[in-house]
């Protein structure tokens, strides 16, 4: 026999003995019970030191080759952990209220645990905002005012030096206006009728203005809808003391002519002393005056000089019309 038949007939009888090897390792894509699936497990905290976990935050992992997502929740350290997720790419989302959504993608490979960092930045909030209408009447220059005023206070959860920018806007409109910031957390516009839509606070009536809050990280937040409930045309009148004239009394009294209006609303007189440069000092005023009061006897004895009064009126959500100015002297 050649040496080559007696090695095919070595070989045949080894396999006859051996039979098939054994596939017991789960690995082994040939195992009666393969793994296909890995584990996912990570935590979720906030975006700045000492990056505190945050509990019950809404996790979901996406196969990106197709498949089931999964969804879990995090414990309160911010942990959580998925198992039975697919070999291959997969994108890992948290999501909470309040939370700007944070992703990222990573690969989980069989039989493996496949560690994600998530990082949540808080939105800012606004916790006070308000808006109004004024309109003034005035002697110089012979033509009303009209201005929107709009405040509101805002924070942001991660930190309050963290927002960067407020703003009204009005979507409907495509317009935008920015705050200024008057005090910590608190933000401040006037806006004159020729800075708006239309270039009238009156198309600003039945549309929806929104606050708008941006924050370091760039999240933005709006706060809830605003509404503009009027804008008062009418202008209430002053009777006397006006035109100039030297007092007869002192201290005076205020007189005005009652304004006829279909809302509810207060009278507020202002008294000012006009300085030696002639600018205005407001010196005394009554506010929350009500609607049957047409006159208010001032307080005290004025000193020799030229004043001016205004009254105006104020309805329930703050917006209000002044009188043109009714000057007088005290001799």
């Amino acid at each position: 026999m050649t040496r080559l038949a007696i090695c095919v007939v070595v070989a045949v009888g080894l396999a006859g003995c051996l039979g098939d090897a054994p596939h017991s390792n789960p690995l082994d894509p040939l195992s009666d019970a393969p793994v296909t699936a890995g584990e996912v497990s990570g935590r979720v905290t906030g975006i700045y030191p000492p990056f505190d976990g945050r509990g019950g935050v809404r996790v979901r992992v996406m196969p990106q080759g197709g498949g089931t997502e999964r969804v879990t929740t995090t414990a309160t350290d911010g942990t959580f952990t998925l198992d039975g997720i697919p070999g291959g790419r997969i994108l890992v989302v948290a999501e909470a209220d309040g939370l700007a959504e944070a992703s990222v993608e990573t690969d989980v490979v069989a039989g493996s645990t496949s560690e994600v960092l998530l990082q949540l930045n808080a939105l800012p909030v606004v916790t006070a905002q308000a808006a109004r209408t004024v309109h003034i009447e005035r002697w110089f220059p012979d033509a009303p005012v009209f201005r929107l005023e709009v405040e509101a206070d805002v924070t942001d959860p991660d930190r309050p030096s963290d927002v960067d920018a407020v703003a009204l806007v009005v979507e409907s409109l495509g317009f935008r206006a920015p705050l200024t910031e008057v005090g910590p957390g608190r933000y401040e516009a006037a806006l004159d009728a020729a800075a708006l839509p239309g270039g009238q606070v009156q198309s600003l009536l039945g549309q929806a203005l929104r606050i708008e809050v941006t924050d370091v990280a760039g999240a933005v937040a709006l706060g809830p809808p605003l509404a503009l409930v009027r804008v008062i045309e009418q202008t209430p009148l002053t009777a006397s003391p006006q035109g100039l004239v030297t007092l007869a009394a002192n201290p005076p009294v205020l007189e005005w002519r009652p304004a006829a209006l279909p809302f509810a609303f207060t009278y507020r007189a202002d008294v000012f002393l006009i300085d030696g440069a002639g600018i205005p000092n407001l010196i005394q005023s009554a506010d929350g005056l009500s609607p049957a009061t047409t006159a208010l006897p001032l307080a005290s004895a004025l000193a020799p000089g030229d004043y001016y009064w205004t009254i105006w009126v104020t309805d329930a959500a703050g917006n209000r019309s002044r009188s043109k100015e009714a000057g007088f002297r005290v001799p």
